[in-house]
């Protein structure tokens, strides 16, 4: 055995094990998970992480409260307030599905949950926002027809109608939402760590024409209809009680005989034939769809602008 080949042997191992043991094996498109965490302010968690769960408590409170309020009191179950109910849920689920994972996104700066779950939170986060919004829609709709055909409205607007409106609503959005689930995506980024909707350009103009542009658009053309045929009605049904007073049958028997006009007032309220009962019930009528149309046009625009602004943080 030759004396310098050894001892060479065993002077250089020692610093080709350090070589090796100083070597990084996680290769090219890898690196160390402690890496790549973003380093978290834990005042700045903190204090983001309680705002948000405020108004995430908030809002699966006052929806619930919505919901309840509907389903114990027997005399609100009504087509419309069945859309309010819908909205409510939509509202409820996302609450409870998406808006948590959402903040722990925003508190820790990167997603914890993984590829698969990613993906099934970023298509029920759609759904909700499309359900959301379409059951807007279908308020605005229903909105517009109890004030344009206030009369007729109990028998356009039934129970089983609004009830197939609103499965109209989910099935929608589900067609809108599963898309990247079945394979309609941009590619996933090789970090696990990033997560949020698709940006692949065809599905982003579908899904945003869907659950947005093309809602709106029916939302802003039922209520400006609501507008125009609010104020035509309204003008329409004063002119109206004003002229049947003055051309009641009342007024002219009074010109002819005291006493023969009270004698044909009584019997005419003792048969229910009032003259301007008709009108009257009208413009009770109308008053009431008037009414629950501005109400309801108000919490239709907050939950757009809402809904814009959580569409703008998003993208």
């Amino acid at each position: 055995m030759n004396p310098d080949l050894d001892t060479g042997h065993n002077t250089s191992a020692p610093a080709h094990w350090g070589e090796l043991k100083n070597a990084n094996f996680t290769g090219p498109n890898q690196t160390s998970s402690n890496s790549t965490l973003p380093q978290l302010d834990i005042t700045r968690a903190i204090s983001v992480g309680l705002v948000l769960g405020a108004f995430i408590l908030f809002a699966i409170v006052g929806n619930i409260l919505v919901i309840l309020s509907v389903a114990c009191n027997r005399h609100l179950r009504t087509p419309t307030n069945y859309f309010i109910v819908n909205l409510a849920i939509a509202d409820l689920l996302l609450s409870f599905t998406v808006l948590p994972f959402s903040a722990a996104l925003e508190v820790l700066g990167y997603w914890v949950l993984g590829r698969i779950f990613c993906d099934i939170w970023a298509a029920v986060d759609v759904l909700c926002c499309t359900a959301s919004i379409l059951s807007l829609c279908a308020i605005s709709i229903d909105r517009y027809i109890g004030v344009r055909y206030s009369l007729q409205y109990p028998s356009l607007v039934t129970r089983r109608k609004a009830i197939l409106a609103l499965l109209s609503v989910w099935v929608l959005s589900t067609v809108i939402s599963i898309g990247p689930l079945l394979g309609w995506k941009e590619p996933a980024p090789n970090d696990d760590k990033e997560c949020g909707v698709t940006e692949e350009p065809f599905y982003a103009l579908f899904s945003s024409l869907g659950s947005f542009y093309i809602p709106l658009a029916v939302i802003l053309v039922m209520y400006c209809r609501v507008y125009i045929v609010a104020k035509r009605t309204t003008k329409n049904l004063e002119a109206g009680v004003m002229k049947e007073m003055s051309n009641s049958k009342e007024l002219t028997l009074r010109i002819h005989s005291k006493n023969f006009h009270e004698d044909t007032l009584s019997s005419t309220k003792a048969k229910g034939h009032n003259p301007r009962s008709s009108i009257a019930v009208k413009l009770f009528k109308f008053s009431r769809e008037k009414k629950a149309a501005k109400t309801l046009g108000i919490v239709v625009g907050s939950s757009l602008l809402v809904t814009k602004a959580f569409k703008r943080c998003e993208g």
